[in-house]
């Protein structure tokens, strides 16, 4: 829709990415291209506003960046713990945000024309959650990526007093503790930062390993301001086919899909020419005969089904091998427990186990991984998948990958990360866990993390509903018109409803906790 300079609604950008990713430049990017849609923009360092947390001390920080980073996280836990809120810093930014509105437009409910707030950046997931609740459709979150050892060399950098002196262990170990801690701070699953959880929560993600990034930002730009003549890119179609396939798997704990797809190339070029999805998988229990169950079929025996009978047998194995392993240490004379019996205690034990790498062993669950279904279903229908690829929308466990390795497929590409996955510590000479975009190799599999569109926002951004003819604007028109344009789905006075919601979020936010003006910014 073409519209008048007074009805452009205010737009909010969180960005998220791993400790040392230069989310700096996609800021920077951002607000230049968003110049090109008469958009103003500015960008809010969410760490700074720690500042006005009653806990800051300056006088701890010390003169180093590595000191600053470390202590700005652990006073990020402390601002979490204190408000028992694990977005509690964005609430800090919706404050900051009409505290800037106010100064510009004269009241924290009176929307900026043609502005956006660009929160850097992002740390846990429940601060995502916050905004999309604030914000609706007005709120977007683009995620940078960059190898670690990228990131653990740019770190050490930034932490030793100059360059020449990054290789030192000690700043060397400072890099790890802080990528370490951004990506879960294991002292407070709950409250800690949690970037791992975070970052697949966007709607856009970017490698910025090399210049393609700020190509990347602007796609996304053209895309969310209706650019006509926008599709999917081939990664992007297969991506989302693997989520789709997701959504058909009823694992509560974690809903998986992947696609085996065939690229077929230009003649003598490594230029991608197209795609064909030759298998489909998610993670379900096996039927006998073949397949998968489906909800629709009698007698359903999945798991959620027995559980609600009592029956958890993925509970009871871990129990028993808990019980045997605990019977040894007794005959051993090394556990003393007051005549209780090493089931009772195995059973006691295994509920304060929650979150270990014992209670994370997936041999005993009966679902079929995503991966190895995608498999058995080429398997199944006589499919070769020599030299393929794999779409999968988290990274696969070590025995997954150990059967994508059999399999010869060339390269995976995955959406999520999956911190519990061994399969580089045990598969070290088979596969490069972080390999660039589009990289294949002779003797490993790449395993590749995803850029581009995320496919919750594919309708979005993708269907010619909004835009092109339907929208009565031409690929030339929109290029002539385009600083009339308005963000797709983002209505006009969507503002109504989240100044509401801004005032109702930073009840929460009080005062002695951390300093604001909450009179003047949230009034009676």
């Amino acid at each position: 829709m073409i519209t008048g300079e007074n009805e452009k609604p205010e737009l909010i950008i969180g960005l998220v990415g791993p400790a040392g990713v230069r989310l700096g430049d996609v800021s920077e990017v951002l607000i230049e291209y968003l110049k090109l849609f008469s958009y103003s923009a500015e960008s809010i360092r969410v760490s700074k506003l720690l500042e006005h947390y009653h806990g800051y001390d300056k006088s701890k920080i010390g003169d180093d960046e590595g000191g600053r980073i470390i202590y700005c996280q652990d006073v990020a836990l402390d601002f979490r713990r204190e408000l028992k809120e694990g977005a509690a810093p964005a609430l800090a930014a919706i404050a900051e945000i009409r505290r800037i509105r106010a100064a510009a437009s004269g009241s924290p409910d009176r929307p900026r024309i043609a502005h956006a707030y660009i929160l850097d950046q992002l740390k846990h997931p429940r601060e995502v959650e916050l905004l999309r609740q604030v914000y609706g459709s007005a709120f977007v979150l683009i995620a940078g990526h960059e190898p670690k050892t990228k990131r653990g060399e740019s770190l050490a950098k930034r932490c030793a007093p100059d360059p020449t002196k990054s290789k030192n262990s000690h700043y060397v170990g400072l890099a790890v503790k802080i990528i370490e801690d951004d990506e879960n701070q294991s002292v407070d699953p709950k409250f800690g930062q949690n970037t791992r959880d975070t970052y697949p929560l966007a709607d856009f993600f970017i490698d910025l390993t090399n210049e393609g990034g700020e190509k990347a930002v602007e796609r996304f730009v053209r895309l969310l301001f209706g650019h006509p003549f926008e599709t999917p890119y081939q990664r992007e179609y297969a991506m989302h086919q693997a989520w789709s396939a997701s959504l058909r798997s009823s694992d509560y704990n974690r809903q998986v899909g992947a696609v085996i797809v065939k690229h077929e190339y230009e003649p003598r070029s490594p230029a991608l020419r197209d795609l064909s999805i030759v298998a489909t998988g998610m993670n379900e229990i096996p039927r006998a005969g073949g397949g998968l169950y489906w909800r629709d079929v009698s007698g359903d025996p999945r798991d959620q089904a027995l559980e609600e009978k009592g029956d958890d047998r993925a509970k009871d194995i871990k129990t028993s091998v808990l019980t045997e392993l605990l019977g040894r240490i007794e005959s051993a004379g090394l556990l003393k427990e007051g005549g209780k019996q090493t089931d009772d205690i195995a059973k006691e034990l295994l509920k304060k186990l929650d979150g270990t790498q014992f209670m994370n062993i997936g041999e005993f669950s009966r679902p079929v991984h995503a991966e190895m279904a995608a498999l058995i279903d080429s398997a199944r229908r006589g499919v070769a998948v020599q030299d393929f690829s794999m779409y999968v929308t988290t990274f696969p466990c070590h025995n997954c990958a150990k059967h994508i390795i059999a399999a010869g497929l060339k390269q995976v590409v995955y959406l999520e990360p999956y911190p519990k996955s061994r399969a580089q510590f045990l598969h070290n000479e088979e596969i490069v866990s972080e390999a660039p975009e589009g990289a294949t190799y002779q003797d490993k599999v790449a395993f590749i993390a995803y850029t581009g569109v995320a496919p919750r926002q594919f309708q979005r951004l993708f269907s010619m509903d909004a835009r092109g003819k339907k929208r009565g604007i031409s690929k030339k028109e929109w290029e002539e018109k385009k600083s009339l344009l308005l963000p797709l789905y983002v209505m006009e006075n969507v503002s109504a409803s989240y100044f509401r919601n801004e005032r109702h979020v930073l009840k929460s936010l009080p005062e002695s906790v951390y300093k604001w003006d909450k009179k003047s910014l949230c009034p009676d």
